[in-house]
């Protein structure tokens, strides 16, 4: 079972305006309301793939009955912790004449120091029923920044492999406590260890960095031009050829999706890798966010290439 982490979930509504710009009045051409945040569409993804899901977080207000209602619908079993405040609501506006995509993210409820410590209580519990932990995304206002930390303090101490896919101050105090995963883009790589890369060997001394602070499995996302990952053999960069995308957003958290389902299953450290980038690729071709397909996923895992690099 996976246990999906999503501490400030939303509902993502993705809007497809074609020419759009600032300043006008649009009609959008189609809408999309889904049960979103990063680690809602990990969940999804993960349920689409064959896996138990289980996920979990802070829900609140009407927003919050909705995401119930859908993740019930995706076969998703929801635990996530009741608030006072209202769930938010983020907004993404694709363009598909010019490729581009606008975002729009409400900030979310403040927690209250109640509701984290229920939280934690109820998190003790489900650890012990899952073989993956995800967290994914931001910490709502009013929950302590190393509140991540103490998640993965929890998980390890019940031999629970834990990805941590976050940014930020979130994520320099989480690789404090060591989870087994991260896979921090080149932007979030340089708020965890202030290195920059512009070139392989910034990349290999980034990963083997990450292995000295203890993370077992450390990933370094490149967007379109695929990954670099330290492996038990050495530091191998994973890429495939370039293709068509319909919907960028979700990409990430479906390559966790893979990678969390491969790590459940006991798969080779290559092929957790192969899977997360076969999900990420195929979450690109729809649009809806986060959503891939078994005929696209094994399409992609076949185009997918490795070279070593140390």
């Amino acid at each position: 079972m996976i246990l999906a982490i999503t501490m400030n979930p939303a509902i993502d509504k993705v809007y497809s305006i074609d020419n759009f710009t600032v300043n006008k009045i649009f009609r959008t051409k189609a809408m999309t309301a889904t049960a979103g945040g990063k680690g809602l569409n990990v969940a999804r993804v993960a349920r689409i793939l064959g896996e138990r899901v289980v996920a979990s977080g802070f829900i609140g207000g009407g927003n919050g009955q909705f995401i119930n209602n859908q993740l019930k619908t995706d076969g998703i079993e929801s635990r996530f912790v009741p608030i006072d405040g209202e769930t938010r609501i983020c907004i993404n506006i694709l363009d598909e004449v010019n490729g581009t995509s606008t975002e729009v993210l409400e900030p979310g409820p403040t927690i209250t120091p109640d509701e984290c410590r229920i939280f934690l209580e109820r998190f003790g519990e489900m650890v012990a029923d899952c073989d993956v932990v995800t967290a994914s995304g931001s910490l709502p206002r009013g929950v302590p920044v190393d509140f991540y930390r103490e998640l993965i303090r929890i998980a390890r101490s019940e031999g629970k492999k834990f990805i941590l896919d976050t940014s930020g101050e979130c994520l320099k105090e989480g690789i404090k406590e060591q989870p087994y995963m991260i896979k921090p883009n080149q932007h979030e790589l340089s708020q965890a260890l202030g290195i920059k890369p512009s070139s392989k060997e910034d990349y290999i001394r980034a990963l083997n960095r990450f292995k000295e602070i203890g993370i077992c499995f450390p990933v370094i996302t490149l967007g379109e031009k695929g990954c670099v990952a330290a492996l038990p053999d050495g530091i191998y960069y994973f890429y495939a050829p370039p293709i068509k995308v319909v919907n960028v957003v979700g990409s990430g958290d479906s390559f966790v999706a893979g990678c969390a389902v491969a790590l459940s299953r006991g798969m080779e450290p290559v092929e957790v890798i192969k899977l997360g980038m076969a999900c990420g690729m195929a979450n690109t071709q729809f649009f809806k966010t986060g959503m891939v397909s078994h005929e696209l996923v094994d399409k992609f895992l076949k185009t997918i290439e490795i070279e070593k690099w140390n």
